[in-house]
């Protein structure tokens, strides 16, 4: 069965940041969001310089609060423009992520 096939543009250009959390996890998070029609970055330790020019519209922006330093998460707060949502979730899981997913964006 195919997935994802006849994308619309706006849908291509959902973004969904995801903050802290396991660098182990990376592949299992991207997973998460393509099944549900989103595209997932995911920093573990540091935002690079000018993200927030080249990564795209940014829809939605998770923030695992038990797995991200302060430095970071105060990065996010330069990173999202004013219509950007972010949601804190309390664990670095992939049914957090798709919950925070499902609910927020």
């Amino acid at each position: 069965m195919s997935h994802n096939t006849g994308k619309s543009k706006d849908e291509s250009e959902q973004t969904v940041v995801v903050v802290g959390g396991h660098g182990g996890m990376t592949s299992r998070y991207r997973d998460v969001a393509k099944k549900l029609g989103w595209s997932a970055k995911h920093y573990e330790q540091r935002l690079p310089p000018g993200l927030r020019h080249s990564i795209g519209k940014i829809g939605l922006v998770v923030v695992m609060v038990g797995m991200v330093s302060h430095a970071l998460r105060d990065q996010v707060k330069e990173l999202v423009a004013d219509d950007s949502r972010v949601v804190y979730v309390r664990t670095a899981s992939v049914s957090a992520l798709r919950a925070a997913i499902e609910e927020h964006g």
